[in-house]
């Protein structure tokens, strides 16, 4: 339990700060350019430190996403975990109160996870994680006391997706379940009332499956996300703080605030609770909002404590791996994923060497994605295009699985007035570009018609004949709609992560040839050339 000072009033007002998905964005620069950014941990440290100065009573929880997904987390985790982990150094030095643990903080497993958890000046736990067969949190208590002196009692209570085991390596979270956070959520609700809280908010490391103002679905509905069902159902909660979606939005359901403060940095939530206490302290008035660094200072200190990890990090990204002999560049993610591109070839020549599989998928995961030109190829060029990391698994479908993928895939595009465009049912990650097959996609059929050609050396595919196929670990578990996975055990396993496939396949040829090999198109889009091969 955590004691804040506080007054003996009869009225009482807190400030609830809260970022999340982080992902190891301290500095405001860009890993792929070197230039400033708008964003970055470093930024919104500068806001909480004047907020604190103006206000009597605050709090700030972070929502989870914390220790992966920057190339700064990723060599600390990889190359180099001595020293107390970036991001957690940085939430230590802005007196963070407690951090809910998200879905990525497993990704470079338990050993990295525990060693971060360590290092915290602050509770980072998560009620619905717990040792396999029991209801008791693997990490902390699963929530946080707060007790401001002779005024209220308040819970942070965190809460994470149920959905890792689809995604996550199965050794990373051996000995662990996944509860249902709702279900959970009301187990502690319960025994929050018989200890005297007065004040419950919620930390969950997910997001909205529907519009918070229409209740229309605006994701899928797989359990992944439940932040509206969690909002809609949960009784004796005063604000709700989501992630996970890396989305932008400070708005009340049901007259309760609930937030989600983007990512990287991006954004600072800010949540004012209005009590007044009669027979017992009550929620009277609710503000919530989103604050944006753009135009804020990055806070210096902070920068300064950090700089040794980021030179460390720099030189290191820096570092020449090959040669490319002509360009790798793609200046628009939808090009790539609607044109054939010299990088993606790459990335699926890559999985196909190392995995011997007959097929290999993969994806623009970045609208951001650049690719580099002809000449010196550093480690930033392929850490800036991979930037998930995901390691390769290769199963046996039958040919009607792969046209289902294909099918499935195909889903991401809609097509109307002549103009091929998103249709909002799939997030562009999770699109897959294929090689191994040769494939046409008929944007003006119907959903789950759409492939009308789908060949292997010339041949069509047999359906009911299996392939070998090579596929990231995220898509492994089922996960993005893929559910011809759910079930399957690979056959092969490629346990590095695939970035470091890419570094090691370029320093291993020295010196690599863009390749187009014409083997699928579109129809509704123009610039297909080359043999369907």
């Amino acid at each position: 339990m955590i004691r804040k000072e506080g007054m003996n009033l009869k009225e009482f007002k807190i400030t609830i700060l809260t970022t999340t998905d982080v992902h190891g964005y301290i500095f405001p620069e860009s890993y792929s350019t070197r230039k400033e950014v708008e964003y970055g941990l470093s930024r919104i440290s500068t806001m909480i430190r004047r907020i604190r100065k103006d206000a009597d009573h605050v709090l700030y929880f972070d929502d989870g996403d914390d220790i992966q997904g920057s190339p700064l987390e990723y060599y600390h985790a990889t190359v180099d975990n001595s020293g107390v982990d970036p991001t957690i150094m940085a939430l230590n030095y802005l007196k963070c109160d407690a951090m809910t643990i998200g879905n990525h903080e497993f990704n470079f497993g338990r050993e990295v996870l525990e060693k971060a958890i360590s290092e915290a000046n602050f509770p980072i736990t998560s009620a619905n994680i717990v040792r396999k067969g029991t209801n008791k949190p693997a990490y902390g208590k699963g929530y946080t006391l707060f007790e401001f002196k002779d005024s209220p009692r308040v819970a942070y209570l965190s809460l994470t997706t149920k959905y890792i085991p689809f995604w996550e390596e199965p050794k990373h979270i051996k000995e662990l379940d996944f509860l249902d956070p709702i279900e959970t959520a009301r187990r502690y609700l319960k025994e929050f009332k018989l200890i005297g809280v007065d004040v419950v908010i919620i930390g969950y490391h997910g997001g909205l499956e529907r519009d918070p103002q229409s209740g229309e679905v605006i994701a899928e509905l797989t359990g992944e996300n439940q932040g509206y069902e969690m909002a809609t159902t949960l009784e004796g909660v005063a604000a709700f703080i989501f992630g996970h979606q890396h989305k932008s939005f400070a708005t009340k359901i049901n007259g309760i605030p609930v937030i989600m403060a983007s990512s990287y940095g991006k954004a600072l939530g800010v949540v004012e609770l209005k009590l007044s206490y009669t027979n017992k302290w009550e929620v009277k008035e609710s503000e919530v909002q989103l604050l944006d660094p753009m135009e804020i200072p990055a806070d210096e200190k902070l920068l300064e404590i950090e700089r040794p990890y980021q030179i460390a990090v720099n030189k290191w990204l820096d570092e020449v791996i090959g040669e490319a002999e002509g360009d790798f560049c793609v200046n628009d993610a939808m090009y790539a994923r609607t044109r054939e591109t010299a990088l993606i070839n790459l990335i699926n020549d890559v999985q196909l060497y190392y995995t011997g599989a007959q097929i290999s998928a993969t994806s623009v995961f970045t609208p951001d994605i650049q690719g580099w030109k002809k000449g010196p190829i550093t480690r930033r060029d392929v850490m800036s295009v991979y930037v998930f990391s995901n390691t390769l698994k290769v199963f046996e479908l039958t040919g009607q699985e792969v046209k289902d993928m294909l099918e499935h895939s195909a889903t991401y595009f809609s097509f109307e007035n002549g103009i091929v465009g998103e249709s909002g049912k799939m997030k562009g990650y999770k699109y897959n570009i294929f090689r191994g097959i040769s494939y046409v996609i008929d944007l003006e059929k119907p959903e789950g018609e759409r492939v009308v050609k789908l060949e292997m050396n010339g041949k069509s595919l047999k359906m009911d004949k299996k392939y070998t196929i090579a596929v990231n670990s995220y898509q492994a578990g089922g996960s993005g709609g893929y559910t011809m996975f759910i079930g399957k055990k690979p056959i092969k396993e490629i346990e590095v992560e695939v970035a470091d496939l890419i570094v090691s396949y370029i320093k291993e040829k020295k010196k690599i040839k863009p390749h187009l090999y014409g083997s699928w198109k579109i129809l509704q889009v123009d610039g297909f050339s080359g043999s369907s091969n």
